[in-house]
């Protein structure tokens, strides 16, 4: 019996990729104008410093920092951090929260599995305090019942420490757990792995990568499709009549 659905955060709730091209986007203005050097010379620098970043780093949740990020990409422009790194982290995370918006059907079905006493997770990488302030701007904040991140768990996914602390915070066993995330190495083999339930969340219909044939998942391309797959086995109410809508 699934008692818990466990989402990944980032691509698997809301647009990541697509807020962060615009947050970066005015990150890069800022520098062009205070700095006075080109936008190529602005993105070169960002490149060098997150792949240095993680090099340096490895598989952290430090190595996600937009702080450590922005920091060293001015040290690559030749400019002393302090000038302007505060200024580039406040305005990419401003943009980023402001801007932040559910799926479609991420409401219906966060309001469905409540109602049916499902307990839901939230299980991603990068640092906490961050994984917070976006869940706060997504207005999840009374739908998660526990959170684990990277951070806490000293370990990224696929890692088995992180999806066993979800569990252990939830206490549950594996098989009373269904994970939910977009990434198919770290999220669905990793909970795969574990032990749970694993769905693919997959809104570009990809296809599975090589290596795959031994992995049992499923696959929904939306959350309405999700809210699909998951009702029968946890009785959830047709989606159209939610609350008496139509």
């Amino acid at each position: 019996m699934i008692r818990a659905v466990i989402f990944d955060l980032d691509d698997t709730l809301y647009d990541y990729h697509t807020l962060h091209k615009e947050a970066f986007k005015r990150v890069q203005e800022l520098v062009v104008e205070r700095l006075g050097v080109s936008g190529e010379q602005s993105e070169e620098a960002f490149r060098r410093a997150r792949i240095a970043t993680k090099e340096n780093l490895g598989e952290t949740a430090a190595s996600h920092s937009r702080m450590l990020y922005f920091q060293k990409t001015l040290e690559y422009l030749d400019i002393r951090p302090l000038y302007l790194a505060l200024d580039m982290y406040e305005i990419y995370w401003g943009v980023f929260l402001n801007k932040m918006t559910l799926y479609p059907g991420v409401d219906k079905l966060m309001d469905a599995l409540h109602d049916k006493y499902v307990r839901v997770a939230i299980c991603t990488d990068l640092l906490a305090q961050i994984q917070h302030r976006k869940l706060r701007a997504l207005r999840l904040t009374d739908d998660v019942d526990c959170l684990v991140t990277s951070e806490e768990a000293g370990a990224e996914k696929p890692s088995p420490k992180i999806f066993q602390m979800c569990l252990d915070k939830l206490r549950l066993y594996p098989k009373e757990a269904c994970f939910v995330g977009d990434s198919f190495e770290k999220d669905v083999k990793g909970a795969a792995a574990a032990g749970m339930r694993a769905i693919w969340f997959n809104p570009e219909k990809q296809e599975p990568p090589a290596g795959s044939e031994d992995v049992v998942f499923e696959t929904v391309a939306s959350h309405e499709e999700l809210y699909a797959l998951l009702a029968p086995t946890l009785s959830l109410p047709p989606i159209e009549e939610k609350k008496g809508e139509a």
